[in-house]
């Protein structure tokens, strides 16, 4: 697998950072529009019958990911754009700014560690990871989504963290991705996370 750096973040009051992807993904706008395309090569690989109300729930989350993306929280989505048979993985990373309001991004991290039983990431504890699972019930189906939460303190802004959040689609109406599919596509958010470089100001 082969590896591409791509820098992300922008704007007077942020610094921009370098992420290495596989060559296979990309960084795509906040506002999602590359997505569609995306989506239908997943849904392409479930059963016909799932395909309703997984449809249903990414476009769901595509409109929760907008919305969010106008309050200027979402850098960018990372996602596969495909393999070399057309088929995109069912996985996505999200980045985002958080401020910590009347704290620290110290702060921040002590949340993540006592709410949701947080942990290093990396040897020198830079990254918290925190899983991010979850079951959503729609309409007459149900969605399983594994994932995690990525939190690292911006380096000169005491009150700032990058914030990233994996969503691997595991199982819809019955078609399910195996564990160790679920494990690889994590193995490569996590890959992706600990490979950020900030840019010197």
């Amino acid at each position: 697998m082969s590896l591409r750096a791509e820098l992300l973040g922008s704007g007077p009051d942020r610094p921009s950072f370098a992420v290495l992807m596989p060559t296979e993904w990309e960084a795509v706008d906040p506002e999602l529009n590359a997505m569609e395309e995306r989506t239908a090569s997943a849904l392409a690989t479930l059963p016909v019958e799932a395909r309703g109300v997984v449809r249903h729930h990414l476009d769901a989350l595509r409109e929760s990911s907008r919305a969010q993306a106008a309050k200027g929280d979402v850098i960018a989505v990372l996602a596969p754009v495909g393999t070399k048979d057309g088929v995109a993985a069912p996985v996505a990373l999200a980045a985002s700014w958080m401020s910590a309001r009347g704290g620290t991004a110290a702060d921040l991290g002590g949340e993540a560690i006592a709410r949701w039983g947080a942990a290093p990431l990396d040897p020198g504890g830079t990254i918290l990871r925190w899983a991010l699972d979850a079951t959503t019930k729609i309409e007459d189906g149900e969605i399983e989504v594994a994932g995690h939460g990525y939190l690292l303190r911006v380096p000169g802004d005491p009150n700032t963290a990058l914030v990233f959040r994996s969503s691997i689609l595991r199982e819809a109406q019955g078609a399910r991705v195996s564990d160790e599919g679920v494990a690889a596509m994590a193995r490569v958010c996590d890959a992706i996370v600990a490979s950020v470089r900030w840019k010197q100001r």
